[in-house]
């Protein structure tokens, strides 16, 4: 996906974090775990805005609707 938008926006833990309503701590794991797009940058994790909010999307899209079940 091609973006116009010239300016990078980097996430900090605690700013995911907040948005997602998790802790930075479940966070740093979901990051471990390669779950979420992150990098560091002088020891420290930042995330990408614009591929935070791909992420946030696709999950949406492939969370079960209400009413249906995962189990097979």
């Amino acid at each position: 996906m091609k973006r116009t938008d010239t300016a990078i926006k980097l996430l900090t833990l605690a700013e995911a974090a907040t948005i997602l309503k998790i802790s930075k701590r479940t966070l740093h794991r979901m990051i471990q775990h390669r779950q979420i797009p992150a990098f560091k940058v002088g020891g420290q994790w930042r995330i990408l805005e614009s591929r935070f909010q791909d992420w946030v999307q696709v999950e949406e899209n492939s969370a079960p609707k209400d009413g249906q079940s995962t189990n097979i």
